[in-house]
């Protein structure tokens, strides 16, 4: 299913857009007839990273193999190529803005709520639009008048917190989700992009080695060493343990809607791996191993809600969420 092609990208012209972001070089470039990012992996030689000893991160790999597995999860995702451009590495990204569009990040977005209810005012601190606290994001997701005319949009939301859980994308920020306006006026979400900060794309072989050595430190990696981006009290929020407390019924929903596919795709996640050779026998062995451990995290907390579900019925309530 997944026949990993390098293509060349050194003829493709540079073109005459500019993409913004912090990590890692990028260019616009036309191939085919057609206008892609290229994302060139992040220099870290200089970075002064703790316990970090690669020269260049994996990003653009890494890039390639979560937005694959947005699009095994039939999740709108953009398109990526790996490739080879002035002797680098890079994954290239399908333009989604035709001529005339305009991306609009949810940071921009942030910036221009104002809300009608003075309770929630006085209860949710508004910040600035780099704000990441979790309340907040919900409240604007709820009542922004934009969000209105996409209601969809809170389901896209919590399906990229559940997918980022399991891909250990950490980096989902006020910048890298939003919609699109199209050249005709017409509002739509954005697909799924930026993913490279995901499988531990810092990491080099002897680290994962030790990792993989000590079944332990791998279980508490696959679990504990998943912090997403967003807070709750002023502290990193754990996606796995949120989703194994939350009450909210969006997030629970898109969790029992995602976990069983995730478990059906699991060979797909495999085979997706296996067959990218750019990385080494310890890479190879060690995401499989974190997206299955991943996986047995996910399946637990939906047994455990299952279960409670079942007890709610037996007493004559209401179960505590919608499955359908």
């Amino acid at each position: 299913m997944f026949e990993l092609q390098l293509i060349n990208f050194d003829d493709c012209p540079q073109n005459l857009r500019m993409y913004g972001g912090l990590a890692g070089r990028k260019a616009g470039i036309v191939y085919n007839g057609t206008n892609y990012i290229v994302k060139y992996p992040q220099n870290l030689k200089d970075a002064s990273m703790k316990n970090v000893v690669l020269s260049y991160s994996n990003a653009p790999v890494c890039e390639y193999l979560g937005s694959h597995i947005y699009e095994i999860m039939e999740i709108p995702v953009h398109e990526t190529f790996l490739g080879k451009r002035q002797n680098k590495t890079v994954v290239a990204c399908k333009d989604f803005l035709n001529h005339g569009d305009r991306l609009y990040e949810f940071r921009e977005i942030k910036t221009t709520f104002e809300s009608a209810n003075e309770e929630q005012n006085d209860s949710v601190s508004l910040t600035s639009g780099t704000g990441v606290d979790l309340n907040e994001i919900l409240l604007i997701l709820n009542e922004h008048p934009i969000f209105n005319t996409l209601p969809e949009m809170k389901k896209r939301f919590w399906d990229m917190f559940i997918i980022d859980a399991f891909i250990g994308n950490s980096d989902r920020n006020n910048g890298n989700w939003g919609i699109i306006s199209r050249f005709d006026g017409s509002l739509e979400i954005a697909p799924v992009y930026d993913n490279g900060n995901c499988l531990n794309n810092k990491w080099d072989d002897e680290k994962i080695q030790k990792f993989l050595n000590d079944k332990p430190m791998m279980e508490t990696q696959a679990y504990k060493g998943v912090l997403c981006i967003y807070t709750e009290n002023e502290k990193k929020i754990n996606p796995f343990q949120y989703l194994a407390k939350t009450k909210n019924p969006d997030a629970l929903n898109s969790f029992f809607t995602l976990y069983p596919k995730l478990a059906e795709n699991k060979n797909k996640f495999d085979e997706l791996i296996e067959n990218t050779f750019l990385l080494s026998t310890n890479q190879k062995e060690f995401y499989k191993l974190l997206l299955n451990l991943r996986l047995k995290i996910f399946e637990k907390i939906y047994t455990d809600y299952a279960n409670s579900s079942r007890k709610y019925k037996s007493k004559n309530k209401l179960p505590m969420l919608n499955r359908n």
